[in-house]
């Protein structure tokens, strides 16, 4: 079904010029929190007390007191706050210039929600707390930003080494640098000679990389990355499907359906009502 045409801008931080941003989980979003959105910038949600429901990408999840939710740039997202207390980390990519050595790819982590033991949730939202706190000063100095910045450190090198995908944080620097690639250029490049050309590496050596580390060629990768952003855009509603395949560059809408269906098994309008069925 074609859905009328809206430009789709992502969510931004409510605070421009700043890198990291800490709410409290019933604060008055800036944005229509009814509608499935995404967002230019991470978030760490800890659940406190209450229940409530989060949608990320194409997965529900019930909300319950000692979870925290991760929700990366470009992701689909809704919550149901319902009885839900808690706090909310924001925070931009470019935060990670200043809490080397962790890299931003460290995030993208296979499960959206995690479930710690009680001492590990208290000790991490403790931290929280005090970011909080320190943030709340309109004079903060320099030192005490960086103060914030350092308990967000350890919180995200806790998350990284519990749950983080270990292959991706040994791996070569190839394969790292192509998957953070994916995400940026996917509406543009297609092919991996196209990515190859940013990595300033043969096909050959991409595939061999992307072979030994994960088990897939470049362009099953490509592919993969591709797949999940024509999902989000049909699950966003804001654009017709001829839109949605001219955004991503098809030179056709046959092909753009040829190869959802190839994919999936369905045409783009039963994939859209699929996905539509996940946020009702």
């Amino acid at each position: 079904m074609d859905l009328p045409s809206k430009h789709i801008l992502p969510v931004s931080l409510p605070h421009p010029n700043k890198l990291l941003n800490i709410e409290k989980l019933d604060y008055q979003n800036p944005y229509d929190f009814q509608r499935p959105h995404r967002h230019d910038y991470f978030e760490l949600i800890f659940v406190t007390s209450g229940h409530g429901r989060q949608r990320i990408d194409f997965t529900s999840y019930d909300m319950k007191s000692g979870q925290i939710f991760t929700i990366y740039p470009g992701q689909i997202h809704l919550m149901e706050r319902c009885s839900a207390e808690g706090i909310i980390i924001q925070f931009r990519k470019n935060i990670f210039e200043f809490i080397v050595p962790l890299k931003h790819y460290r995030l993208y982590f296979p499960n959206s929600v995690f479930n710690l033991s009680e001492s590990e949730f208290t000790h991490l939202h403790s931290l929280v707390e005090r970011m909080y706190e320190l943030l709340l000063d309109a004079e903060l100095s320099k030192l005490s930003i960086y103060k914030a910045y350092s308990y967000l450190q350890i919180i995200l090198i806790t998350l990284s080494e519990k749950y983080g995908d270990d292959v991706l944080v040994h791996g070569p620097q190839t394969i790292i640098s192509f998957l953070s690639l994916l995400p940026q250029h996917i509406s543009t490049y297609k092919k991996v000679s196209d990515y190859c050309s940013l990595l300033n590496c043969t096909p050959e050596k991409l595939n061999q990389v992307c072979k030994n580390t994960l088990g897939k060629n470049a362009l099953e990768l490509i592919h993969e990355e591709l797949i999940i952003e024509i999902r989000r855009l049909l699950l966003l509603g804001e654009m017709s499907l001829k839109e949605v395949a001219f955004e991503l560059n098809f030179d056709s809408h046959s092909n753009f359906s040829g190869f959802i269906k190839s994919r999936t098994g369905l045409t783009p309008s039963e994939l859209q009502a699929s996905l539509l069925e996940i946020y009702k």
